[in-house]
């Protein structure tokens, strides 16, 4: 496969940013070099982490449990945060700054190169926050499905300690709980993980790759197998494709980051309510999806995406 110089990107204009000319500054990191640092300074990043939790003692801790007391939910939170933080952000970040910082301030930089600069019109939040809900039972009968594919006892281990550490976090009594949570579980998630799996990962490979569906496949399929969470993985891959569509479709860092906002934020404000008895849905709880509800939530999907691809 032969490298091109820039992801493809339709004309756009409105609320859709039309990706400036770019400079050879621009397009001169190949590509390897670019995901090979992105991968060096994830597992640096990660190792400070690892060093921090060591000396602070973190490494000795019980996995959080739903019976864990509030003071616990919070050192989880503190964790969780400072991990991800280091981990995608900053990692990320770092890698975007070092190939696209521009030293002389000539021509775009690493904000161009991100799509950073403008934020997205309200029909463009509306209708991305739309597809995100409208593919929500289509997502959960992929999750019906993979649960159907067996695991190694091994990896079942896993997912389920998993699973209770999250269901410990997602207890929640009281708004400074809840607000913690939005942070922590929704717009950390959504800086971090956008700006390496679409910001880096994306982009890279859109460069590598002629076909933009299938860097978008593989940057979906990346994205969801990071999180090592496997009886998740279609229907996180999903997400990530969706996702991906959006930051290929505008080229605005923004959008994906709504979306991936409005995700993860839309389960911990369900899991909030639930707790406060002001919902009686257990978003925690497998909730089974009929064939025809995710068959009418992907055609609801391809009407949302013709209305996206509309806006001019």
């Amino acid at each position: 496969m032969t490298e091109v110089s820039d992801p493809a990107l339709p004309e756009m204009n409105g609320d859709f940013q039309t990706p400036p000319e770019t400079t050879p500054r621009m397009n001169n990191p190949r590509v390897r070099l670019v995901l090979i640092a992105q991968f060096g300074l994830f597992v640096f990043c990660a190792g400070i982490y690892q060093l921090i939790a060591m000396l602070a003692g973190w490494d000795q801790a019980p996995m959080l449990t739903p019976a864990a007391t509030e003071a616990e939910r919070w050192m989880t939170r503190i964790q969780l945060g400072l991990g991800h933080l280091l981990s995608f952000g900053v990692a990320a970040f770092l890698t975007v700054w070092l190939f696209y910082r521009n030293i002389s301030r000539q021509g775009p930089d690493w904000r161009d190169y991100l799509g950073v600069r403008r934020a997205p019109g309200l029909p463009l939040i509306g209708l991305t926050v739309l597809l995100m809900a409208v593919s929500l039972p289509l997502v959960l009968f992929l999750l019906n499905i993979n649960q159907l594919i067996p695991l190694p006892e091994t990896l079942k281990l896993a997912e389920k300690q998993t699973e209770e550490a999250i269901k410990g976090l997602l207890q929640m009594n009281h708004a400074g709980e809840f607000v913690a949570n939005l942070f922590i579980i929704a717009l950390l998630p959504a800086m971090g993980e956008e700006l390496m799996f679409r910001g880096v990962v994306q982009q890279q490979l859109m460069r590598r790759i002629a076909n933009p569906w299938l860097a978008l496949l593989i940057s979906a399929a990346v994205f969801s197998f990071v999180h090592f969470q496997f009886e998740g993985f279609l229907p996180r891959m999903l997400l990530g494709l969706i996702l991906g569509w959006l930051y290929w479709r505008t080229h605005n860092f923004w959008v994906p980051v709504t979306a991936h906002f409005f995700n993860n934020a839309l389960q911990v404000t369900g899991q909030y309510l639930y707790g406060k008895e002001i919902s009686s849905v257990d978003l925690e709880q497998d909730i089974q999806v009929p064939w025809f509800a995710a068959a009418l939530s992907a055609f609801l999907v391809w009407v949302t995406i013709r209305q996206i691809n509309q806006i001019k």
